[in-house]
């Protein structure tokens, strides 16, 4: 918008962050920001707290609802919108000034802490920090199909595949041809004769 006053400031949440709709259907969010100017005392040369200033802060659309979701009262913030100054009262009693921020964007205060950034719809990235513990780790992110392969290449042949029971040694009486009978006698013979084949040389005595 043209002659817009561009206001910037750190502060701090005074208020429990509001949430509300406009007439329109819009989401919208209201709360008090305040701060505390400091300056050196020249007759002691320390720094003295001056009056706390506070200011209405209104929010609109998607700063609302992301800003209803992580603010709290007594978080250090930083506000960047347009500064709008009105009257505010009817005719029966005294006007006062209001002095309201229409804020375009809200972070968290960084040199007062630490916070994490969340994507609505994206996976989160790692930062600086956590790719430093990764590094010193000496890992690195499991691809697709990685723990699949890994576990295959760290046994042998034939290692970890599932044991048939014994009961699926014997085939189903479908899959015997027509007119042939399972001759149970012959298949323990031949059980018998794979475990003695089995046995390894010397075992016998």
């Amino acid at each position: 918008m043209v002659n817009e006053a561009s206001f910037s400031v750190t502060g701090y949440v005074a208020t429990a962050p509001t949430c509300g709709w406009t007439r329109s259907g819009t989401r919208s969010l209201f709360m008090r920001l305040a701060w505390t100017p400091r300056r050196i005392d020249k007759a002691t040369g320390e720094w003295a707290d001056q009056p706390t200033n506070f200011v209405s802060v209104i929010c609109y659309s998607r700063v609302a609802e992301n800003a209803a979701a992580c603010l709290r009262r007594g978080d250090p913030v930083v506000v960047k919108g347009s500064l709008r100054v009105r009257e505010q009262g009817d005719g029966n009693g005294p006007r006062r000034t209001v002095v309201e921020v229409i804020a375009d964007a809200i972070g968290h205060d960084l040199s007062r802490g630490v916070t994490i950034f969340k994507k609505s719809t994206e996976q989160l990235e790692k930062t600086a920090v956590e790719r430093e513990q990764q590094a010193a780790a000496g890992t690195r992110e499991p691809l697709p199909g990685d723990r699949g392969s890994a576990e295959r290449d760290s046994r042998g042949p034939g290692e970890g595949d599932p044991v048939p029971d014994e009961a699926e040694l014997v085939p189903d009486e479908a899959e015997l041809a027509d007119g042939e009978e399972f001759d149970e006698e012959e298949a323990r013979r031949v059980l018998a004769y794979a475990e003695a084949a089995a046995e390894p040389a010397g075992a016998a005595t």
